[in-house]
């Protein structure tokens, strides 16, 4: 991805974040990352394109610290803006206080987590409940463009890392990702599903295979969408 952005002369930077980190931390380390590069290099207006719960991070860095003037749009990819029943299912069964599996969540985030990882917070953040309440507590700015893409795998050979949570929200939901519900990832004023002649998981859609997925090419899906913002004047 970053070397499709620079062959298609498209200047990027790296938001520098914590894959476990819980929000209002994340978002923090974004607004701090994004006044560093703007006072650097002399950037007035970000276009922020963030995936999974990094959407969420930047909407809770927009409305609650004060970064609005500074940021052009957010495309959200993938985010789970009504909550995903993956993080109810584990919250309900697997996280109690003394369980085995919140134990070694934890042990997982501390060894792969970035600086601050909190991985039992981050669940809690994406519970369906907890994203309505924070869906309420952080309006939009109409200051910045917001819209969102997001993919949906086909079957579980689509993505084998995400099998078994693809079928449970598959019976239980609908249409994912293997992380996210279709219908949870819709935000702002333009929504795109992402599709090609195989499905693409919640993972696939960040070009972590670095293949084509069906008949798609995953980076210039990205250059795609700068376009796209720059045909309104962003």
């Amino acid at each position: 991805m970053p070397k499709t952005f620079s062959e298609n002369n498209i200047p990027f930077y790296y938001g520098n974040t914590d894959a476990w980190g819980a929000v209002t931390d994340n978002a923090k380390m974004l607004k701090s990352t994004l006044q560093e590069i703007a006072e650097r290099d002399d950037v007035e207006k970000f276009n922020l394109i963030a995936h999974s719960k990094g959407g969420i991070d930047a909407r809770y860095m927009i409305s609650q610290l004060n970064e609005e003037n500074i940021i052009a749009s957010l495309t959200t990819v993938s985010t789970p803006h009504l909550g995903t029943p993956i993080a109810d299912f584990f919250l309900e069964r697997y996280l109690s206080e003394d369980s085995i599996t919140r134990k070694l969540i934890q042990k997982i985030a501390f060894l792969f987590g970035g600086n601050s990882p909190n991985p039992i917070e981050l669940i809690q953040n994406l519970s369906t409940s907890n994203m309505l309440r924070f869906n309420t507590e952080n309006q939009d700015s109409n200051k910045v463009f917001y819209q969102s893409m997001a993919s949906t795998m086909n079957i579980p050979q689509d993505d084998l890392f995400y099998a078994l949570s693809f079928k449970y929200l598959r019976r239980t939901a609908g249409e994912n990702d293997g992380m996210v519900t279709l219908e949870n990832t819709r935000w702002g004023e333009k929504f795109e599903h992402v599709k090609t002649t195989k499905g693409i998981s919640h993972a696939g859609i960040t070009d972590i295979g670095r293949m084509k997925i069906g008949n798609l090419n995953i980076p210039q899906v990205y250059p795609d969408v700068v376009d796209g913002l720059k045909s309104i004047g962003l």
